[in-house]
């Protein structure tokens, strides 16, 4: 009786299983070979094995890997497909077809998995006696993290926020917590280019740009920043993000940064590149008039020109 097959489904952060007992299988007629593979037949990705007494098949939990198909509504990313078994090599005919399908509630980490193409940067981190670390930094357009800007570029209205989020996507997550260490921005695409500023510095947020909020820093795997878009002033059109970002043993250190006015101004910074993620270009949609002024020179340098428009015009005085 088919009925009395009982597939077990375990749908992890970067696999999806489907066991099956044998027992039961050849209950229903199939035999020692058994020959499974799913929507995309030819799946170079799916991995069959014999454990014990269960058949065992593995694909990747990425949208179209193997013929996944990939749903999303407002609270989860599902991936649909249907696993196929016949009794020899010499497929004639499909004994048997099992639907089955994953639910991943949306996060930062699914919802980068789920994109197309999201503006997205990584680098590789080597650890002596710990292991290899992979950190991907990558933007957002809701506070919630998982609608991801995708495409070459991003462009936002002048008002919006920009959504900035960092995660620890392959290494040790107990152990080891995502410290964003400088996050600054560039008119060019330079790192190294003099003409910065700073939304963090030496783990902690500019106190002087009241639109900047730093939900997450040195506490968990990720990282996640806030800021109101900007524009340099002069004949700049674009934005570039970088973060240079480190990783801190939370047995052995204290990781989440404590910030105070004094330490914010007082610290040096020195930038290690092999650490810096890039993200960019950012551009705004739609350019203020000139002839609207709602603010005067802070003391900082800061000009105001139309609601939510930052130009930095002093930038070695800034924070």
């Amino acid at each position: 009786d088919i009925h009395s097959l009982q597939p077990q489904l375990d749908c992890g952060a970067r696999d999806i299983k489907v066991l099956l007992d044998r027992c039961q299988l050849e209950g229903l007629g199939f035999g020692d070979e058994v020959t499974a593979y799913l929507l995309d037949h030819n799946c170079s990705s799916i991995t069959h094995r014999e454990e014990g007494n269960w058949v065992s098949v593995v694909s990747p939990a990425q949208a179209n890997a193997c013929g996944n198909i990939l749903e999303r509504n407002e609270t989860h990313a599902i991936y649909k497909n249907t696993l196929s078994l016949v009794d020899e090599l010499i497929i004639r005919d499909t004994k048997l077809n099992i639907n089955f399908q994953c639910a991943y509630p949306l996060d930062m980490r699914v919802s980068l998995q789920t994109a197309l193409q999201p503006i997205v940067s990584s680098v590789n981190i080597s650890l002596a006696g710990e292991g290899e670390f992979t950190i991907m930094m990558a933007l957002f357009q809701d506070p919630n993290y998982t609608l991801p800007y995708e495409g070459a570029s991003a462009a936002l209205p002048v008002e919006s926020m920009l959504y900035v989020g960092a995660l620890l996507e392959r290494g040790d997550t107990a152990q080891f917590k995502l410290l964003l260490r400088h996050c600054y921005a560039t008119p060019t695409a330079d790192r190294a280019d003099p003409v910065k500023y700073f939304i963090i510095r030496n783990s902690c947020p500019n106190q002087l740009d009241s639109t900047i909020s730093v939900e997450e820093n040195g506490v968990s795997a990720q990282g996640r920043f806030s800021v109101q878009m900007f524009m340099f002033a002069g004949n700049y059109d674009q934005v570039f993000l970088h973060c240079e970002v480190r990783l801190c043993h939370s047995l052995r250190e204290q990781c989440q940064p404590f910030c105070s006015r004094s330490q914010l101004r007082s610290e040096a910074v020195a930038i290690d590149p092999a650490l810096v993620l890039d993200l960019g270009p950012i551009t705004r949609k739609g350019a203020p008039s000139l002839g609207v002024m709602n603010g005067t020179p802070g003391p900082a340098g800061l000009l105001g020109a139309g609601p939510g428009l930052l130009l930095p015009v002093f930038l070695a005085q800034l924070f």
